[in-house]
């Protein structure tokens, strides 16, 4: 049975087991385009799932940005499982990987504070800051992407692909626009959010 390619708008009603059969088939008919926006499709349709589990273990300030960066380093990889319980599995990897590298980072920046002297009555120190700069750079990549929308179209990115709600909610809040106009539009951004991600090397 030859592999057809769906249109984003079929792919984005599917089950998580119906998308990584599609995944799976589209990778063994070596359609690359296709697997890529599954993927993509997939794993924005974790976001909420992500947030909650970072809130768990990361300061309230940081977990949007390190959500950002393990979506991020997700659409950019490659996933090469068959079943929802080895997609959670590999997503779940790439999260606590980020959770380490946020810990990690904060520990080197402990470690290379001065430290203080007798000398000094009133000493004061240079406060401890962790290094958020790969989190800071994918967040400013999916915002610079934003700002690259019209009005219209960036609500309909933030509601389809960020909120991760329907293209009719969309068009209830954006005044003109279709289903059909929604899909594109947040194709469009994905397929542009993992070009400029892809270009930063990060």
């Amino acid at each position: 049975m030859s592999f057809r390619s769906r249109p984003e708008h079929e792919l984005n009603v599917l089950t998580d087991d119906e998308l990584i059969a599609y995944l799976r088939d589209a990778r063994e008919a070596g359609a690359i385009d296709a697997a890529h926006l599954a993927l993509q499709i997939l794993v924005f349709g974790h976001w909420d799932l992500v947030v909650a589990r970072l809130r768990l273990k990361l300061p309230s300030h940081v977990v949007d940005d390190t959500a950002g960066d393990v979506i991020a380093r997700a659409i950019t990889s490659s996933f090469a499982g068959e079943s929802v319980g080895e997609f959670r599995s590999w997503l779940t990897t790439i999260l606590r990987r980020a959770i380490v590298d946020f810990y990690r980072d904060r520990a080197r920046s402990i470690e290379t504070d001065p430290l203080l002297t007798d000398e000094e009555d009133h000493p004061r120190r240079e406060p401890s800051t962790p290094d958020h700069a790969g989190y800071v750079e994918t967040q400013a990549v999916i915002q610079g992407v934003l700002d690259e929308l019209r009005d219209d179209h960036r609500a309909v990115v933030e509601i389809v692909v960020m909120q991760g709600r329907s293209a009719d909610d969309a068009c209830a809040e954006a005044p003109g626009m279709t289903p059909d106009n929604a899909y594109q539009i947040a194709r469009r951004f994905r397929r542009r959010l993992a070009d400029a991600l892809e270009g930063d090397d990060g």
